[in-house]
């Protein structure tokens, strides 16, 4: 009964998570010279922690930030535990700190006739978390969606995504939290 519970309330906790990351992220400069975009480029590569059951829990970052956009890749070193890996290519916009995302992730689990694919649209928002080593280590708290769109492959049917009804999309529909650690070289 609480899977149940939790599964049809996921999304509403998703929204008041979402509402209170916008609360309390500041407002925009109002001086348009102030809130400009950086330029300077960086590269980074880092620890990735997450809480969705559907990627293992630890994760390396790798990416390149040009001022505003951040592109990143997001690698799984923990496959040789079950033969399962997800590799995520991600795409924020980056405010002074709060960054709204958006991405897709490649999951490969080994089944018996074969690999299974699985290929997600992800959508969120992170937090900028306090910066040390004159901003060379940063981090960011965030939630995520992930929507399972379609998965072959395996020797199963392929399988895309329905909204007929809360059964037909439930198991496919994920929510979670991450918190990202990055070192960060100027380019």
């Amino acid at each position: 009964m609480l899977e149940k519970h939790t599964a049809r309330t996921a999304p509403a906790w998703f929204l008041v998570a979402l509402f209170v990351l916008c609360a309390w992220a500041p407002p925009a400069a109002a001086d348009p010279i102030e809130g400009a975009a950086p330029s300077e480029h960086t590269l980074q590569a880092g620890l990735n922690l997450r809480t969705d059951f559907g990627v293992h829990a630890v994760r390396i970052d790798l990416g390149w930030t040009s001022g505003r956009l951040a592109t990143l890749v997001v690698l799984d070193p923990m496959f040789w535990t079950d033969g399962q890996t997800s590799t995520d290519l991600v795409a924020f916009w980056m405010t002074d700190s709060f960054h709204p995302y958006v991405g897709w992730r490649l999951t490969t689990i080994p089944l018996l006739d074969g690999a299974q694919f699985q290929q997600n649209l992800l959508l969120g928002t992170g937090l900028a978390l306090p910066q040390f080593f004159d901003g060379r280590v940063t981090g960011q708290w965030g939630i995520e969606l992930a929507m399972m769109l379609v998965k072959h492959g395996g020797g199963l049917p392929a399988e895309t995504i329905s909204f007929a009804s809360g059964r037909h999309y439930i198991d496919l529909v994920n929510f979670g939290m991450y918190v990202r650690f990055d070192y960060n070289v100027g380019l």
